[in-house]
């Protein structure tokens, strides 16, 4: 596994890092006056999207953009036609949306603020998100502002951990050309900074809800199982429950160590949460465990549902779906599992 690029490595320190990052984006944010931690998110959030995608966005047609969204609802409604919606949505994305970054420094106003929308609705990767983003009512100006102080900021307190993200992509960088996660795939740092500061501060916003929760729920992703095409896992409402067919798999140690709390499979993001009942929409607190990219999105589609998350990222990535020629193991720091539970 040397030999392995990730675009992303967490070490034992970066917990201690990213929270210190976090005092010190809350401390600033404070002269903006938003009425939360959850607002001031959101704000940063509108922010970097901006200054990632803004160029991209005031240059999209409406009529792409439409379609596009058409296309996200449909694969979401007829999951079977996955396929072939998927290649179709790829090659539209690579045409129209996946252009080289380009820094944005046009003024976001109301409208602009809708076709930023627009895009982000387009790549269908931000669903869980755009709520948050349609009812936002705070002076926009103040987005930028914080999101000039993260940028000037960001890589101090977590450049080490993406240190090999621009190596990664220039060693791939013809890799999902023409495949429905291209946007996704070639995520900017900035990113990837944005979503492990989500995190921690998703983590705080949070904590007091999922402690009053009687049920805890661990939600792991499917590369965390030692062995994806021998796992023999069960199907259950709320994802796939390990059967403990191999001592040596992460799922097998997590689902033993913590017996008290319930431990689903998912295999993606999107499907999790899709069997949950109003009893567990009323019961349970989640921790979910993502690679980073996923981490804001997870944790707002949860709480849509009223359900409160706490998250542990995994410390690399390790699928062959998006990231790697073939699936490792994927690992996780287990004393911030521990804390979070």
């Amino acid at each position: 596994m040397e030999d392995i690029i990730f675009p992303y490595l967490l070490n034992e320190e970066y917990y201690d890092n990213v929270k210190s990052f976090a005092d010190d984006f809350l401390d600033f944010s404070k002269k903006f006056n938003f009425k939360d931690d959850e607002e001031t998110l959101e704000a940063l959030c509108i922010g970097v999207y901006w200054y990632l995608y803004g160029s991209t966005a005031l240059d999209l047609n409406s009529n792409i953009h439409q379609a596009l969204a058409n296309l996200s609802e449909y694969r979401r409604a007829f999951p079977e036609d996955k396929l072939f919606i998927d290649e179709l949505r790829g090659k539209l994305l690579t045409k129209f949306l996946f252009k080289p970054f380009k820094e944005n420094n046009e003024k976001l106003t109301e409208k602009n603020l809708g076709l930023l929308i627009n895009f982000l609705e387009a790549t269908g990767d931000y669903v869980d998100q755009i709520p948050h983003f349609r009812k936002f009512s705070h002076d926009l100006d103040d987005c930028i502002g914080l999101t000039k102080w993260f940028c000037r900021n960001s890589s101090n307190y977590l450049g080490e951990y993406t240190s090999n993200l621009e190596n990664y992509l220039e060693n791939n960088h013809a890799n999902h050309l023409m495949e429905e996660d291209v946007i996704f795939f070639h995520g900017h740092e900035l990113e990837y900074h944005l979503n492990m500061l989500g995190a921690e501060i998703m983590n705080r916003l949070f904590k007091a809800d999922f402690e009053k929760r009687p049920r805890k729920a661990i939600i792991l992703p499917g590369c965390m199982c030692s062995n994806n095409s021998k796992c023999k896992a069960k199907e259950d409402r709320l994802g796939n429950i390990c059967t403990f067919c191999n001592p040596k798999c992460n799922v097998f140690e997590i689902t033993r160590q913590y017996d008290d709390c319930e431990v689903y499979i998912v295999s993606h993001e999107s499907t999790a949460f899709k069997g949950a009942k109003k009893e567990d929409i009323d019961e349970l607190g989640i921790i979910g465990i993502t690679c980073v990219l996923n981490l804001i999105s997870g944790g707002w589609k949860s709480t849509n549902l009223s359900i409160p998350p706490q998250c542990v990222l995994l410390n690399h990535v390790a699928c062959k779906n998006h990231w790697l020629d073939e699936d490792i193991p994927a690992s996780i720091n287990n004393n911030q599992l521990n804390k979070s539970i």
